[in-house]
Parts: C-alpha cells; structure tokens; sequence
C-alpha cells in the first residue's frame, strides 16, 4: 500500500458483534453527522441509506422523491457480524472515482471493536478537489479525524441504544 494511501481508525463499543454491525449497516442515518462536513447534499436535507448486501447501495436520500439520491458507493463484502466493505465517493468525485472503505466487527469480551480504514486515498491526483490542497500526511490527518469523529458518533448510538434496552427504555 502506497504512503497516504489509507487512514485507520478504531473505537470499542458496549454491544456483541451482531449488535454493532446492525447499528453501523441499518441504522446508518441515525449516528452518521449531519451538514456539510459529513454530507453530501446537505442543503437538500437528505438521509442515509445502506442497502443490506453486496451490491446494495450506499444513498443519500432526498425528501423530494423525485430527486435522484446520490449514490456513496456499493457493497463490496457483506459479512455480518464480521466485516463490510463498500466503494466510496466524495461529492467532488468524477463518476469513475472512489475510494474504500472496510469496516471490521470484532469481539473483545462483551464488547466489540469496530475498526475502519478508508483506502484508495493514493489513486487520486494530488490537486484533487477532495484533498483540499493539503499534502499526503495533511490529508490523512484531517480524514483520519473526520472518521474519528463519525465513529465516534457510531460508539454513542450504539451505547445509549444498548443502555436503553437494559434499562426497559
């Protein structure tokens, strides 16, 4: 794998594999951060889809059905409570570009880790509009934060969803 080529980031989250996979895949819209940061089109106030299966799609979808969703990206690998892995488009993206991303669920005692690494990275021009005119190591940073930041969000969804069943809630 080529230097710059792909971030990694990992988080614990208090749920079983199943459990974590289930809240990542489905419910998808529910933790991923809104705006312009972490959205395609947030103008157009979409929501997130993920259809279950390879070759299903990754969507924002628009209140307005008659808008066509943008399409993230395709399944590559459906592995549940294992592994996914999915094609991956930054809105600045031409239709023949994208990147990927392999998520991992994996046990630790009651818990599960759940690790991400977005590669591809590597494939894009330098003075690619994704890369924002940052260099390699820059770049890397600022997308390992921004996953980061979205697991991160994953964790506590998971979290809170797993501490509200436990309570009755």
């Amino acid at each position: 794998m080529k230097d710059g080529d792909a971030v990694r980031v990992t988080t614990v989250v208090e749920v079983a594999p199943e459990a974590a996979f289930a809240v990542f895949t489905g419910e998808l819209d529910a933790w991923w951060r809104g705006g312009p940061r972490f959205r395609w089109h947030p103008e157009r106030k979409g929501r997130l889809v993920l259809e279950p299966g390879e070759g299903g799609r990754f969507l924002e979808v628009y209140p307005d059905d008659a808008d066509e969703p943008f399409e993230v990206g395709r399944v590559r690998v459906w592995d549940p409570p294992r592994r996914l892995v999915f094609s991956f488009r930054a809105r600045s993206f031409a239709p023949d570009e994208s990147t990927e991303v392999e998520v991992r669920f994996e046990p630790e005692g009651d818990a599960t880790r759940v690790s991400v690494e977005h590669r591809g990275w590597a494939a894009l021009r330098s003075d690619h509009p994704a890369r924002h005119g940052m260099d390699a190591s820059a770049f890397g940073n600022m997308m390992g934060a921004w996953w980061a930041d979205l697991l991160t969000a994953a964790r506590r969804h998971a979290n809170a969803r797993a501490r509200a069943r436990a309570t009755g809630g």
